[in-house]
């Protein structure tokens, strides 16, 4: 079977597309990896306003269930390689838009988690993939900043 490559995705494009309000969401995950040069992102996460859901599954983005043992019952949204939701979890906090904002960086009018509140959150996940970015991020900030996590 022929692996088909995945297309990276232009974080700040498809953001304009969405044109959303820059006060009502917060992109989440590898998008800001992706906007610091780090590694490319080939979806696109982010943590939406409760207004912002509720327009958002009215105008027919796709309903998918948590799995989340937390979440059960409730549902993020998803549109081709965009995946919107209300808060994330991370051990037994939950971030809503408002704390990832907190310590987020707003970088050409649109809101980014931070790369040191990333980490903390892939080491909760734990995922082989999760270390992967965590040693990516932290090479980085050694680079550009002489900074540890």
């Amino acid at each position: 079977m022929t692996h088909i490559p995945q297309k990276a995705v232009n974080i700040f494009e498809e953001v304009r597309k969405l044109n959303f309000s820059s006060e009502q969401f917060i992109v989440i995950g590898s998008g800001i990896m992706a906007v610091r040069g780090i590694r490319d992102a080939y979806d696109l996460d982010i943590v939406v306003s409760q207004e912002l859901f509720d327009i958002c599954e009215s105008n027919g983005w796709e309903l998918k269930p948590w799995t989340h043992p937390r979440k059960i019952g409730k549902h993020w949204l998803k549109k081709g390689k965009i995946e919107l939701m209300t808060d994330i979890q991370s051990g037994d906090e939950d971030y809503d838009l408002e704390r990832l904002k907190k310590e987020g960086e707003l970088i050409n009018n649109v809101w980014f988690i931070s790369l040191s509140q990333l980490i903390k959150l892939k080491r909760n996940y734990g995922r082989p993939k999760d270390f992967n970015d965590i040693n990516l991020m932290e090479e980085y900030l050694k680079k550009y900043y002489s900074l540890s996590i």
